[in-house]
């Protein structure tokens, strides 16, 4: 891979500085620009004289870092914290960084090319859904929290011809999350495991791909900042498909973790729909996070599925689950989309899940043994 440049051009930077003072975003204190970015690092770049020298040195800096040793990529926190506070302030200048972060998100974490979400039947709709009832059964918290146990993060690291690769910052790592099959088995994205930018030439290498699974790790119970994981290596990918984006990992011991339950049917999409998603995640690999009601399908065919529940770089990989907790998706990216006003939200993010139906159809069409597992697990008591 060539020396890495930046995620943005010089034009590119230029335009954001000018955005920046014609909507004031250079005099927004510094500290909420760096908000959420990793703080050993923050505290190593340079200060500068003035708000405006400031602002352009602080972006210069973080486009030329490709990633810090957690996975981050300060430059999109750096995009999205700056597009909050315009929204803040009403400045339409907001949408151009946050279409710009997610942008680069994307390509970051090598989420595969999404369809242009302004074409999607329910952004060119705009549609407001509202005066449905949204109580739940009681019982719908506990379950959420026993499903949440079978969730964990993963972490891969990159190899490029059998070498792992190091950032000036440390090693190259992706992260995103993986769930429960079976006792040994998870599953996540292949474009996790790929561990490569989106559209990189040339591809992840066979050989490079399997040492990456091999040396990948799945943490269990990161609950909050400080939890006591349980770390389990992984061993291989027993299924992978980069068309629904997905690889069924080995893990090297049983997990002792109850495998998550699949809704028994694919889910689709009519004028009268209103099905709730509700999605288990590790954001940016930091403590497992929940998105949960007013997060519904607004779009399904026979392989995907879409929704505007709320996730974020490093939730590729999450279960996203009906009011039952049954896994009906598996997460693999989102877009953001502008001028659309949905559940009370001037703007969102349009995700994408490969239904867990068309999954489970390409398993067992390609590996029939690790569907007779996963058959096997399912039919298994759950805790």
């Amino acid at each position: 891979m060539p020396a890495f440049s930046g995620y943005l051009t010089a034009s590119q930077v230029n335009d954001l500085v000018i955005k920046a003072i014609n909507s004031g975003l250079v005099d927004v204190p510094r500290r909420l620009l760096m908000d959420g970015i990793l703080r050993s690092f923050a505290l190593t770049l340079t200060s500068a004289n003035s708000p405006l020298d400031q602002f352009n040195l602080d972006l210069v800096n973080l486009n030329g870092t490709e990633r810090l040793a957690n996975g981050q990529v300060p430059l999109v926190q750096f995009l999205r914290n700056s597009a909050a506070q315009l929204r803040l302030r009403g400045q339409p200048e907001a949408d151009d960084f946050d279409v710009l972060a997610s942008s680069i998100g994307n390509h970051a974490t090598g989420v595969s090319q999404l369809p242009d979400p302004q074409q999607l039947r329910e952004v060119k709709q705009n549609e407001a859904i509202v005066g449905v009832d949204d109580m739940v059964d009681y019982k719908f918290l506990a379950l959420g929290m026993n499903v949440g146990k079978s969730v964990a993060r993963i972490v891969v690291p990159r190899f490029e011809n059998g070498v792992a690769r190091q950032t000036n910052k440390g090693p190259w790592t992706m992260s995103g999350t993986a769930w429960v099959l079976a006792p040994t088995l998870m599953l996540t994205n292949h474009h996790v495991i790929a561990a490569r930018v989106t559209d990189e030439k040339p591809p992840v290498s066979a050989s490079d791909f399997d040492l990456q699974a091999s040396n990948a790790s799945v943490e269990f119970d990161f609950d909050m900042q400080g939890s006591t994981v349980n770390k389990f290596t992984v061993t291989r990918v027993e299924s992978d498909s980069t068309d629904l984006d997905f690889s069924v990992i080995r893990l090297s011991n049983p997990c002792g973790r109850p495998a998550l339950e699949f809704y028994p049917n694919r889910m689709t999409f009519g004028a009268t729909s209103y099905d709730p998603l509700n999605i288990i995640q590790h954001p940016h690999g930091l403590p497992k996070k929940i998105a949960f009601r007013n997060n519904l399908l607004t779009g399904a065919d026979n392989d995907t599925i879409r929704y505007f529940t709320d996730t974020d770089f490093g939730s590729s990989g999450s279960p996203v689950c009906d009011d039952n907790w049954r896994v009906v998706a598996l997460h693999r990216g989102a877009e953001f989309v502008k001028g659309v006003t949905f559940q009370g939200k001037s703007t969102a993010h349009v995700n994408f899940g490969s239904q867990v139906q068309a999954i489970l159809d390409k398993i067992k069409a390609d590996n029939p043994a690790i569907h007779a597992e996963l058959v096997q697990a399912q039919a298994a008591p759950k805790n």
